[in-house]
């Protein structure tokens, strides 16, 4: 450290000059300060990276099975039971096969169509045909007070035509109960069993070709097409 005024050499921390007894500014104490220690440098570590988390699928809905049943079940049993428009279960059924196939699309707003099973479309289908048992004898019965009357007046005709045919005593009494416009629990339970047999058999089929037939629709559509040249 040097004198400012005189260039005296002077010792450190000397308030003033020996030469020329100048004050020494406390600037110049200061001149040289130690450089600071600059820390080694240390190369920034490297986060350890880890596959990202699995995502959890959600659980699957549990299927609701009533409300399906009940609208298959309603149509079926509708159209099976009015007159001349019940002929189109002449044709495999037609109507109970759709009343199942009805329950199982229903199914398919629930869940994704690849969740749902042949077992599911067939119980829908099942259900939908008790359903539609039920609905299909209310109705049938319905129609067949009504037409009483006019069988009444055929009562007759029906009896010599069976005669004519040869009919044995059985089935000839069971037929011409049957027209005879009489309701009686037998007639009743008769009904609804053949019903309850028919329907739930065939719609069940029907919800089984349901679920196939959406199956296959869903594959196609996620299968990419070639592009076109």
């Amino acid at each position: 450290m040097t004198c400012k005024q005189c260039g005296t050499e002077l010792p450190e921390h000397a308030k003033f000059c020996l030469q020329c007894g100048a004050a020494v500014p406390p600037e110049a104490e200061n001149e040289r300060e130690p450089e600071p220690e600059h820390e080694p440098e240390h190369e920034p570590e490297t986060p350890e990276t880890f596959p990202p988390p699995r995502q959890r699928q959600a659980p699957l809905r549990e299927l609701e099975f009533f409300q399906p049943a009940i609208t298959g079940g309603m149509f079926l049993g509708l159209l099976s039971s009015i007159p001349v428009i019940s002929a189109g279960n002449c044709i495999c059924c037609m109507w109970v096969l759709l009343g199942g196939a009805i329950a199982t699309v229903l199914l398919t707003k629930q869940r994704p169509i690849g969740s749902i099973t042949y077992g599911d479309g067939a119980f829908a289908g099942v259900l939908s045909g008790t359903f539609g048992a039920v609905v299909g004898t209310i109705l049938q019965m319905s129609f067949h007070a009504m037409t009483a009357r006019f069988f009444d007046t055929q009562q007759q005709q029906i009896e010599d035509l069976l005669n004519k045919m040869g009919a044995e005593p059985p089935w000839r009494d069971w037929v011409l109960r049957v027209f005879s416009g009489e309701i009686s629990t037998v007639t009743v339970l008769f009904t609804f069993v053949s019903n309850l047999i028919a329907f739930s058999l065939f719609a069940m089929i029907g919800g089984i070709l349901a679920v196939a037939i959406l199956q296959k629709r869903e594959t196609r559509n996620m299968t990419p097409r070639p592009p076109s040249a």
